[in-house]
């Protein structure tokens, strides 16, 4: 900025102005990326964790009373009830070998009195021919023993206008499913995690969880190096720059 400089020996630091915006503006946004990036990388070891714990851990029976907390995420669980077919949600953009799909939630009530729903991950099946009918998705109404591993269900990215939780058509299509949500919209007890059962599973369709992040926490911490790497880079430019030895910028003095 002009009238503003810092005397470095034989050299000046006088920075200009609009470098000096510019660097005010996108030098934090890029640190902030690269904390953001080591805060996600985080987050993905630790449910790597919890996926390795979840492997060791023992089978959680889930009955009347169960309450689940986050460390139970990944968990392997057995429940045994009865499904709850009257309605289902279809969480959408789901891909499976290329193809797009559904992943299908059933309720699943638990034996006991008072015991809370259970959501059940049945699996992945197929869009069909046209949007405009949705699959038929037939459930056994027999008394059945599940088992499988405790999730949320998958997250999608941006999600455009209102999730239709509250809907009560028998198959809800939605582009996002947070249980917590689901339990309030509909007055539903709902247990934290959903059931995501093992393949051979009453009820179950095209397998396809897996608890392994796409993106590890390595990947997360290399992008963090690069915006780190580009804030080191900007700041050396800046001051690059806005630096100058003295007598080289016109400021030379003149004899008389």
């Amino acid at each position: 900025m002009k009238g503003v400089s810092l005397q470095l020996g034989p050299y000046r630091f006088a920075p200009a102005l609009w470098p000096t915006l510019t660097f005010g503006v996108v030098f934090p946004i890029l640190l902030g990326l690269g904390y953001w990036q080591m805060h996600r990388a985080g987050e993905k070891q630790l449910l790597v964790e919890r996926r390795a714990t979840g492997e060791v851990t023992a089978p959680l029976t889930l009955s009347a009373g169960s309450q689940l907390t986050e460390s139970d995420r990944y968990r392997h669980a057995v429940v045994v009830g009865h499904y709850v077919a009257e309605q289902q949600w279809l969480l959408d953009n789901r891909v499976y070998r290329g193809q797009p799909g559904y992943h299908v939630f059933t309720p699943f009530r638990p034996d006991g009195a008072d015991a809370a729903t259970l959501l059940v991950n049945r699996g992945w099946i197929a869009v069909g021919a046209s949007r405009e009918f949705l699959p038929a998705l037939p459930v056994t109404d027999q008394h059945v023993t599940l088992s499988g591993r405790l999730d949320s269900p998958a997250s999608v990215g941006l999600v455009i206008g209102e999730v239709p939780l509250r809907s009560v058509a028998d198959r809800v299509v939605v582009q996002s499913l947070d249980v917590a949500a689901l339990a309030d919209a509909r007055g539903l007890e709902l247990l934290r995690y959903a059931l995501v059962i093992d393949e051979g599973q009453a009820g179950g369709l095209e397998y396809d969880w897996s608890p392994i992040p796409q993106i590890g926490p390595e990947k997360h911490l290399g992008y963090a190096v690069q915006w780190f790497g580009l804030a080191v880079a900007l700041l050396i430019i800046y001051v690059g720059v806005n630096t100058r030895r003295n007598g080289s910028d016109g400021d030379k003095h003149v004899k008389a």
